[in-house]
């Protein structure tokens, strides 16, 4: 009996050693760890975000500038024509008196379509003014974003461009114009949402003589980097 009982002991004093048991509480603590974000401070509630990073879908329309904005937006015409965005937003400036905020907005977009739409890339840069009150904004926070003198570049000028200038001409490198409006749940929110013109236009002649432009009706979403 006793060399039983020093065998038995000897068993239950290797058995932890050779089959350790982790405590139940050690998975509750991994399985409620996240996963880190790719950047840090991202997707987090942030009242005041440095750098957006976001993309849209955007269909090519026939209407002018005017029609879309102002004159006839719940009637919108499209053309057979897709633009794919991906971009960021980088916040310069912060006016304290007033609810406007000073912002850079660079994008790399693709273009689908039938010959008259072209498939070129798109490179814009411009700079654009967020203004940030409106009256129910307790309920659905609610901006405006505008940019009125930016630089597009295109890898080729496509057929519609062309038929709305004068002289049957475009160029690669045009003003581009954007206004946007964006909504989100709360002003702390790590996202927003948005719809957007993208206008591309020569300035009634003033780059290289060109009259024509290309309008995209845009929807997408942009996340709060930090």
């Amino acid at each position: 009996m006793k060399k039983s009982s020093a065998v038995a002991a000897a068993v239950a004093a290797l058995f932890p050693a050779l089959f350790p048991v982790t405590p139940a509480s050690a998975f509750e603590s991994t399985a409620a760890v996240p996963p880190a974000p790719l950047i840090t401070g991202m997707l987090a509630s942030n009242p005041a975000p440095t750098l957006r990073i976001g993309a849209y879908v955007g269909e090519l329309s026939d209407q002018s500038l005017v029609n879309i904005t102002v004159l006839r937006p719940w009637a919108p015409n499209f053309a057979s024509g897709l633009l794919v965005d991906a971009h960021a937003v980088y916040t310069a400036y912060r006016f304290q008196s007033i609810p406007i905020e000073l912002e850079i907005e660079g994008g790399i977009a693709k273009r689908f379509g039938n010959r008259q739409a072209g498939q070129q890339w798109e490179f814009d840069l411009i700079p654009m003014a967020r203004w940030t009150y409106f009256p129910w904004n307790d309920y659905v926070y609610t901006n405006f974003r505008l940019g009125l003198i930016g630089a597009s570049y295109v890898t080729g000028i496509s057929d519609f461009e062309r038929q709305f200038d004068s002289s049957g001409h475009s160029a690669p490198f045009l003003n581009l114009l954007v206004p946007e409006l964006t909504v989100s749940p709360t002003k702390e929110a790590p996202f927003e949402v948005f719809v957007r013109v993208q206008h591309r236009s020569g300035i009634y002649g003033l780059i290289d003589g060109v009259h024509g432009a290309s309008n995209y009706i845009s929807t997408g979403v942009r996340f709060t980097a930090f």
